[in-house]
């Protein structure tokens, strides 16, 4: 198998590696969670591929980056990628469309003192702000799935774990203003979340999640 002894490298945090780490425990694959201390990233970064992580090294000393790269990868060997050409492209949009989340987040209040730039987010966050707007294209974008609750088909796919991770990350806290309860407007994103975190496989990894490597913070995939 391909994906066998491989390691995935990335900070104790959730972030951009968690969709892998979850994909890979729902496809039952061995894997080494390399966990890098903040510390220690001024002298890692220059032997990563793209000077950046997560990334997925191979047994055969084959080393894949960039999260939605890993993902596709994870799913093939997993079956969690659809073998369907069109279904395969709904996963990909929809995993693009979630990288929307955060990047948007972040452009709100640039520049601005701390209680301005946290009031910038929570208005983006509000009906007829721009993160609202990308979280309502996602969720009616989910509920055309007829075969829901989740994004693409009637099972899970690497595209529900991109989402799940990407609205996770955006009310843990990791974006200073924005409302924990960001994500309560919308019933399929909602939907989509609690089967992603009742899978038996995800509930199984959190609850062997050491916490003494991780900085995650302890709401992180708990609804």
């Amino acid at each position: 198998m391909v994906l066998e002894n491989c390691k995935l490298t990335y900070f104790g945090i959730a972030g951009r590696g968690e969709a892998t780490r979850l994909a890979l425990s729902i496809g039952k694959v061995q894997f080494n969670d390399d966990r890098v201390n903040f510390k220690n990233w001024a002298e890692l970064k220059p032997t990563t591929p793209w000077g950046s992580l997560p990334m997925l090294s191979l047994s055969d000393g084959t080393v894949i980056a960039q999260q939605r790269t890993m993902l596709r990868l994870v799913g093939k060997e997993t079956g969690l990628y659809p073998t369907d050409s069109i279904a395969a492209a709904k996963v990909d949009e929809l995993m693009d469309a979630s990288e929307d989340i955060g990047a948007v987040t972040m452009k709100a209040g640039v520049g601005l003192a701390k209680e301005e730039k946290e009031a910038a987010r929570k208005a983006y966050c509000e009906e007829g702000g721009k993160t609202y707007e990308v979280l309502q294209m996602i969720d009616q974008k989910i509920g055309s799935n007829d075969a829901g609750p989740f994004a693409v088909g009637d099972s899970v796919t690497i595209a529900d774990l991109c989402i799940y991770c990407n609205c996770n990350n955006l009310v843990s806290g990791l974006y200073d203003g924005v409302p924990a309860n960001t994500l309560d407007a919308f019933e399929n994103l909602t939907a989509l979340r609690k089967a992603v975190r009742s899978h038996s496989s995800v509930v199984k990894w959190y609850e062997e999640l050491d916490s003494s490597i991780t900085t995650m913070p302890a709401s992180y995939g708990v609804l």
